[in-house]
């Protein structure tokens, strides 16, 4: 059995609920992982660079000083979920559908697969992830002893 073949199990026992992707996204935010995008988060420390910088000018320092730390939360709070939930799409769209990503996703630290009937967890990169899918995601018993 290739990977496709094994992605493939997977993507099926996800959708069938029997396997769950544990998503560690601070160790996957790095620029070498096929979940990060820079320009996620990019685009909005360049909006509020701006709008610090035009705060103080238009208004001084201490409005300025303000703006930046309403940014900082702005950044922490909100931009940081909004890449998250971006990278978890990720995820379910590309990744998963493509064998070189989830091979190049697996290398890095971060990700894990959780069957859920037993709780064992096979966490990247040392993980087996195929003898995984191998013993936990094999086609739903109706496919196995389907007789035509």
């Amino acid at each position: 059995m290739d990977d496709r073949e094994l992605l493939s199990l997977l993507r099926s026992a996800i959708i069938r609920r029997e396997v769950e992707v544990v998503l560690d996204i601070r160790r996957q935010h790095h620029v070498d992982s096929p979940l990060y995008r820079v320009s996620d988060s990019s685009w909005a420390v360049y909006v509020m660079m701006a709008a610090v910088a035009a705060v103080t000018y238009f208004f001084g320092w201490e409005a300025g000083v303000a703006a930046f730390v309403v940014c900082v939360l702005i950044y922490v709070l909100v931009i940081r979920r909004i890449v998250a939930g971006l990278m978890r799409r990720r995820l379910a769209t590309s990744v998963l559908m493509n064998v070189d990503d989830f091979r190049k996703m697996w290398r890095l630290k971060g990700i894990g697969l959780c069957h859920l009937a037993s709780g064992t967890l096979c966490e990247s990169p040392d993980g087996l992830w195929r003898s995984f899918i191998l013993e936990r995601c094999g086609p739903p018993a109706s496919d196995k002893h389907q007789t035509t």
